[in-house]
């Protein structure tokens, strides 16, 4: 029985797969919403974060993209942590290498960071930052794609009592992102 499944799905899967259509084209809107594990570049600490995208093709090669973090926990113990509350947000370009309806991108986004640090009474600040976030996406139906990124976040933290501290952080998101067709072909 297992086999006669797996036997049909391969066959639905070579079908599939032959008769596609190409879903990437310009007016192609793009979004997804993630739970997404960073590590810190410069302390031990591992966060974690719903991510959200939206990203907007303007033909094949570029699109216009926005991401926000929204910090959710960290998992090291509050006495610990470096960060307690945080929202990244950045808005950039992208820029894409396409085959079939597969694509690898790499993009640049400037944006701005509101955080918090462990342990003070301080209130959030309102910092520059900047993000690089190369990725990969794989459109299988004309409403929905899987991808993976890997975000590079440039981004500090100002404190009363130590300074300046670098928040530096990689992000992993990986899921199921959603699309539809904007411009008609």
């Amino acid at each position: 029985m297992v086999s006669r499944i797996l036997f049909l799905l391969m066959i639905s899967i070579g079908n599939f797969s032959s008769a596609q259509e190409e879903y990437i084209q310009p007016g192609l809107l793009a979004a997804s919403i993630t739970y997404s594990p960073s590590t810190m570049l410069n302390y031990s600490d591992n966060n974690f974060y719903v991510t959200g995208f939206a990203e907007y093709y303007v033909d094949k090669k570029f699109s216009f993209r926005s991401d926000t973090y929204v910090f959710l926990n960290s998992q090291e113990d509050i006495s610990s942590a470096v960060i307690k509350d945080g929202v990244r947000s950045y808005f950039g370009l992208a820029y894409h290498l396409t085959k079939g309806n597969w694509e690898g991108s790499i993009g640049f986004q400037p944006g701005l960071t509101i955080m918090n640090q462990s342990l003070t009474l301080t209130s959030p600040r309102l910092m520059p930052s900047a993000a690089l976030r190369i990725g990969t996406a794989y459109y299988v139906w004309k409403y929905f794609n899987f991808f993976a990124n890997l975000t590079y976040t440039r981004s500090k933290l100002m404190s009363p009592f130590n300074g300046s501290i670098s928040t530096d952080e990689l992000i992993f998101s990986v899921g199921l992102g959603f699309q539809i067709q904007t411009k008609k072909n």
